[in-house]
């Protein structure tokens, strides 16, 4: 692999994870401020646990590809 393909893997990594974190951050505030009465539905069931995992790997996964996909389109032309 040359370096160049290692900045490009690095540049994406770096992207993808400010994408997980921007959705983990809406995600609090959606749930803090219990927008369509979310944090009762996720914290109301008996299954929290699972609820927030799977709705918190649904917004890592939405936002993280989002974050990557602006990086790559965003990358200047030759």
């Amino acid at each position: 692999m040359h370096a160049r393909d290692r900045l490009l893997l690095l540049y994406l990594a770096k992207n993808c994870l400010m994408g997980i974190l921007g959705g983990w951050l809406l995600l609090g505030l959606l749930i803090g401020s219990n927008v369509a009465n979310l944090g009762h539905l996720l914290f109301g069931n008996g299954i929290e646990l699972t609820a927030l995992i799977l709705v918190g790997a649904g917004f890592a996964v939405t936002f993280g590809s989002l974050a990557m996909g602006t990086a790559i389109f965003l990358l200047p032309r030759e």
